[in-house]
């Protein structure tokens, strides 16, 4: 008798017990895990809780996006060779006893430049050589800085250049005024700086054409040169006063300079 009692009593037991932890369990529907600060939730960064993702920099997320979205990638260095025309009034503006017989004129230009790009901005150096038809060869070494907004695979920008430029050998007619004077010993140097504005198409990740113009204030020099061997001012120039300003002082001017061009890109 007393051993169906016991079994009896064991069996009640693990009956309320399994009820018990049926109460304590949530009922469908209800939420598995309750949010912060909801009565027995557990504190934030318990074990088990889930974690927000760390906030992003907007920056980088933007730049990344729009290296994702055109297959670019970020650019570090950027190579370019450009063909042009060129046109030159060494003194547009102004001339002070420059001594040449023309100072405009227009012809092909070529050039090559190296520079490096940081996401939007670019700084880099330019080598072109014009040839000017009716004055002579006019080198140009200048500094150039832009700002870029690339737009898928387009990459239209805006900047300055600015540097030295110098007249590496004067056409005979540009000099002319001096009836035994060799072109080369007349010479012109100075400075330019302007704006400029263009657009790159990149056909590849690291290939690009592009087309761009630009806009130059050219501050020129002339030496005075010296005479022929056993020449003087009067002898050499006559009443010619072009020529005798050529001689007698050194010359200088202001003028404008306008280049478009196309160009050839490489990107790394």
């Amino acid at each position: 008798m007393i051993r169906p009692l016991a079994l009896l009593f064991s069996f009640a037991t693990v009956a309320l017990f399994a009820s018990g932890a049926s109460a304590q369990q949530n009922p469908p529907g209800y939420p598995t895990s309750a949010p912060p600060g909801y009565p027995g939730a557990a504190p934030a960064g318990y074990p088990g809780q889930s974690q927000p993702p760390p906030p992003t920099n907007p920056a980088l997320a933007s730049s990344s996006d729009e290296s994702k979205d055109s297959g670019l990638g970020l650019e570090w260095v950027y190579l370019n060779a450009d063909i042009g025309y060129s046109y030159v009034n060494m003194e547009s503006f102004s001339e002070q006893t420059l001594g040449l017989a023309k100072t405009a004129s227009s012809g092909p230009v070529f050039g090559v430049a190296a520079g490096i790009r940081l996401i939007f901005f670019t700084l880099g150096v330019r080598v072109r050589d014009l040839d000017l038809s009716d004055i002579g060869t006019l080198w140009e070494l200048s500094g150039e800085a832009a700002f870029h907004t690339r737009i898928f695979r387009l990459d239209p920008y805006f900047g300055v250049r600015g540097g030295y430029n110098f007249v590496g050998q004067l056409s005979s007619s540009t000099a002319s005024v001096a009836t035994g004077q060799t072109p080369a010993s007349v010479s012109v140097h100075g400075w330019d700086v302007g704006p400029m504005v263009g657009l790159d198409i990149y056909l590849a990740k690291l290939v690009s054409i592009g087309v761009d113009v630009e806009g130059q204030f050219l501050f020129l020099q002339r030496p005075k040169p010296a005479l022929p061997g056993g020449a003087t001012v009067a002898s050499e120039c006559a009443a010619n006063t072009t020529c005798q300003d050529l001689y007698n002082q050194s010359g200088n001017s202001v003028g404008f300079g306008f280049i478009p061009s196309a160009h050839l890109g490489i990107h790394f």
